[in-house]
């Protein structure tokens, strides 16, 4: 009898799991390279000026990294900011949670929570030496070339602030080029 019921759950065991593989949908977006548009404000930011980045500085950048270093500076005033960056969303990274999720930091960890065809709800941390940042993003399908995200990150330290952020994301072409996918460490 126990060799029945150790065979029949040895049969069963595989049907099961791919119940439960049927269930999870991969989140529908073509591959390929993403005009990323966001825009952040950030509350509780210290009044204190930011040290300004020489212009030679700047253009020694890679433009992503530029265009952030530019929004924070300007977000340090106090303003919303708004910034414009390309994005590689490959297979990995788009199963891993980091395509769409607003954050080019690869020491930072992603956790998808929930993921259908259609929306995407992942959990971030960030640490650093200032402090750690977590939060959760959310991210919508508009259509297989146009996806929006929202965020609400909270940063710990000195200076504790709260980071809201929104963008519009739209496919370009199946090529990222030369902008490498962001691959969140495990």
């Amino acid at each position: 009898m126990k060799t029945v019921l150790a065979a029949s759950a040895a049969l069963l065991l595989p049907l099961a799991s791919l119940c439960v593989a049927d269930d999870l949908k991969p989140f529908d977006a073509k591959l390929g390279l993403w005009e990323v548009s966001t825009t952040m404000e950030m509350a509780g930011m210290p009044t204190r000026p930011m040290p300004q980045i020489p212009p030679e500085k700047l253009a020694q950048m890679p433009a992503a990294q530029r265009a952030q270093v530019e929004a924070m500076m300007k977000t340090a005033s106090g303003a919303p900011s708004a910034t414009v960056t390309k994005s590689c969303v490959t297979a990995e990274s788009l199963s891993r949670g980091s395509s769409f999720s607003g954050n080019r930091a690869s020491s930072c960890t992603h956790k998808v929570i929930s993921q259908t065809a259609t929306t995407m709800q992942v959990h971030m941390e960030c640490q650093s030496e200032r402090g750690s940042t977590a939060g959760d993003v959310t991210v919508e399908r508009i259509d297989g070339t146009h996806v929006k995200t929202s965020a609400v990150m909270k940063t710990s330290g000195e200076h504790p602030m709260t980071m809201k952020m929104n963008s519009t994301q739209q496919w370009i072409s199946a090529d990222c080029g030369d902008v490498k996918p962001i691959l969140p460490k495990q």
